[in-house]
């Protein structure tokens, strides 16, 4: 087996001034703070794309669900698209996006 001396070289340099845990650090950071700011606007996202149909069928359940999580996480125009798509929905469906929106607060 050869090794490459150059680049053992390198990372045991990297690994002393711990720049390789400096990234790792940084990704954490990067995932912990600056994604949290955007879950409001990805479940807003799937509101709309459940509520307009962009797949093909229109599922007002999952649209009032994920428009309820978003409203839940801080998203304020999330609050009147729920009460639009609640208007085009029986008691029975909007109970059933209720604990589906429960349901996904639990496992996450």
């Amino acid at each position: 087996m050869t090794v490459d001396r150059g680049r053992a070289r390198g990372r045991a340099a990297n690994d002393k001034k711990g720049r390789r845990g400096c990234f790792r650090d940084t990704s954490i950071w990067i995932r912990q703070f600056r994604w949290k700011p955007a879950i409001p606007d990805v479940l807003f996202e799937r509101g709309l794309y459940w509520a307009s149909g962009r797949s093909g069928v229109v599922n007002l359940v999952a649209a009032h669900k994920w428009f309820n999580l978003a409203a839940l996480k801080g998203r304020s125009d999330a609050i009147s698209m729920r009460r639009e798509v609640a208007e085009m929905m029986s008691d029975a469906e909007i109970a059933a996006a209720q604990r589906e929106a429960r349901a996904w607060m639990t496992a996450h």
